[in-house]
């Protein structure tokens, strides 16, 4: 946890040094903390962004066959994510981001596992490869409504591609051996699938609380299996937000929002990974403020498990998880970059 905390320290306090007199271009709308949705660029416009995502997951299942005795511990991860949104013209975007971080496994008690063990996603292992590098985004947007500071709609619609890194599993854990579990890892910083990603954004800006209110549809495919026969699930997901200004010292604003995803299941080699298929919601609570260079927003989320479990063991377990995560990002003020 230690290591969670410094980085985010860190970015808040390279956020903050940002700050020398309160912006006065309008309300910050980084709707659930997402720093490439609720608004447009115009044309030669580009938007900087930076993300620092902390998760907590205290997790915890029933023994397993050859080991019999309760599995426990956390997993933390840690990743920033680096972005941008560039108005190719008024009405197309180009949005691109990616991700670096680390995944940090403690196993708790004093058996041996070939299941967990105190481990981070950037050491390779017997069945993955390690490093630091997740996912990258590229996204078109076509802005179909973008009122930009006045009162109005911002429809915008999105299509794009998830580009892997090299960072993920080789081969299944679920792999036997004489009937017996072979060591492996169940977790890296990335699926290794180009996927296809389609969104839409319905928004309202107002002057009158809430002044911001909306939500974004997106679904994310993988156009095929990885080079390991790893096949993940397609994500469709929805996040409802609601923002009010507070009229504080600060000038700032409150984000309510709601998250709501389910992942259908995955296969390795064709066959399906034991509860793998998941429905969460993700209540989220933010708070939102401008600085000299940009707006700001720490949220804080909870992720809810109502069909699966984050844990992808080996068979249908009784078993136990919480989640916790903490967001804050910055997005800069629009800049002009051509004439």
């Amino acid at each position: 946890m230690n290591l969670i905390v410094k980085i985010s320290i860190l970015f808040f306090y390279l956020a903050s040094a940002l700050y020398g007199q309160w912006a006065l271009w309008g309300n910050p709308s980084l709707p659930g903390g997402s720093t490439d949705k609720g608004l447009g660029a115009d044309r030669n416009e580009i938007y900087y962004s930076l993300t620092q995502s902390s998760q907590y997951i205290d997790w915890w299942h029933a023994p397993v066959p050859g080991e019999e005795f309760d599995h426990k511990g956390n997993l933390i991860t840690s990743i920033i994510s680096p972005g941008f949104i560039y108005g190719l013209t008024d009405k197309v975007n180009l949005s691109i981001n990616t991700t670096l971080g680390l995944r940090i496994m403690n196993f708790d008690g004093e058996n041996e596992s070939v299941h967990h063990r105190d481990e981070h996603a950037a050491n390779d292992f017997d069945n993955a490869i390690g490093g630091i590098l997740g996912d990258s985004k590229i996204i078109f947007r076509y802005l179909l409504k973008n009122t930009g500071a006045g009162d109005g709609y911002r429809i915008i619609l999105g299509s794009g591609l998830t580009i892997p890194s090299k960072n993920n599993l080789t081969k299944s854990p679920f792999l036997k051996d004489d009937d017996a579990f072979i060591p492996h890892r169940h977790f890296s910083m990335s699926n290794g699938t180009y996927n296809l990603i389609s969104d839409i954004q319905l928004y309202y800006k107002r002057s009158a609380n809430p002044v911001f209110f909306g939500a974004n549809f997106s679904i994310e495919k993988p156009l095929k299996e990885n080079e390991y026969f790893y096949m993940p699930g397609t994500s469709i997901k929805a996040v409802f937000s609601t923002i009010y200004k507070r009229f504080d010292r600060l000038d700032g604003s409150l984000d309510l929002s709601l998250g709501i995803e389910s992942l259908s299941k995955e296969y390795w080699n064709d066959i399906p990974s034991p509860n793998s298929s998941v429905f969460m919601i993700t209540p989220s609570l933010s708070y939102l403020f401008n600085i000299k260079k940009g707006a700001l927003s720490i949220s804080l989320q909870k992720p809810i498990f109502i069909k699966g479990s984050f844990n992808k063991n080996e068979g249908d377990l009784e078993q136990d998880t919480g989640v916790w995560q903490l967001i804050i990002s910055f997005r800069s003020m629009a800049k002009k970059i051509f004439n």
